[in-house]
């Protein structure tokens, strides 16, 4: 199914309307998705087909294991919250975190409710219960916007819990959020892998000479050789921001509640800006490479997996 999925989204793509295709088909299979295999199908066999092997659920030993593991055995009330890119405002502000969030224009549940004519120039939309569904626009004289109001509300179809099984997703109410754009160029994305509360590495995502880069660092920003098999690492050394250890230290306190989560900021000059909570980077499902050398069963080492408070049955059987 995940093939097919590819397959669509690269016909899709050489369409005119083709981000609107992709999001119709894959509202349809989604449902095919959903009727025909259990959370624990789904997830063995679009693990073998990515990774080449079986997964090993009884004792998981690698990171893309205890991503998994977590999907299926253990829940947290809170991580639905943090989840939905709305709600997780109110979340960090009851927190004390006010300061770190992005303005907020406004919260749709129909983008025909959206009045394109108040919007300011330049500004984000996205979906608060899905992920890569969004508008950064920087002159909305250039929008064609009816196509992009059909567009958003066919996102608003979508529910990104078919297609990996991140049960955190599955209830969020689909809506379409308008913040400020980030007037700051280049706009590097910190993202802090948090293991039991501690962040241990940073994805970087930066934009070098028109390309899109993934780079890895430890926590002592050091660069580390792997990154996720679809994208691209840079030749290049980032320097150090001047609020690193500001971001590690909100990092370290916004990821306590959780045994992993994935913790987003931008650091435009003299200011932190939240990003989002991420649960299961790319699903759990990203292959890590260079695969020799072992940087999946690296991180899993860093993990220690909670108790499970989900699926006992599923899990004794797996035990046995």
């Amino acid at each position: 199914m995940s093939n097919f999925n590819e397959l669509i989204k690269q016909k899709a793509s050489k369409s005119k309307y083709g981000t609107l295709l992709y999001a119709r088909v894959r509202a349809i299979l989604e449902n095919i998705v959903l009727l025909r295999f259990s959370d624990e199908a789904y997830i063995k066999s679009t693990y073998k087909k990515r990774f080449g092997r079986e997964i090993n659920l009884k004792n998981p030993k690698t990171y893309t294991e205890k991503l998994q593991w977590l999907k299926l055995f253990y829940r947290n009330e809170k991580m639905p919250i943090c989840t939905d890119k709305y709600e997780v405002h109110e979340y960090l502000t009851k927190l004390g975190y006010k300061h770190l969030l992005n303005d907020i224009i406004g919260v749709y549940e129909n983008a025909n409710d959206i009045d394109f004519d108040a919007l300011p120039n330049r500004f984000v939309a996205k979906t608060t219960h899905g992920c890569a569904s969004n508008i950064i626009c920087r002159d909305k004289s250039e929008l064609d916007w009816d196509k992009w109001k059909e567009i958003m509300n066919s996102w608003l179809k979508l529910n990104l819990y078919a297609f990996g099984r991140e049960w955190n997703y599955k209830d969020i109410p689909p809506r379409i959020i308008i913040e400020e754009l980030i007037d700051h160029s280049p706009l590097i994305d910190y993202k802090f892998m948090c293991f039991n509360g501690e962040p241990k590495y940073l994805q970087i995502n930066n934009d070098f000479e028109g390309v899109h880069y993934v780079d890895f660092y430890d926590i002592e920003w050091n660069r580390v050789d792997f990154t996720y098999n679809k994208y691209t690492k840079s030749n290049h050394v980032l320097p150090r921001p001047e609020q690193f250890e500001e971001m590690k230290a909100l990092a370290k306190e916004l990821s306590a509640p959780f045994p992993y989560v994935r913790v987003d900021f931008y650091n435009p000059p003299n200011k932190i800006i939240f990003g989002e909570l991420t649960y299961f980077p790319g699903s759990g499902l990203l292959p890590l490479v260079p695969v020799k050398n072992n940087y999946d069963e690296i991180l899993g080492s860093k993990l220690n997996l909670p108790k499970a408070n989900n699926n006992l049955d599923l899990l004794k059987k797996i035990n046995k």
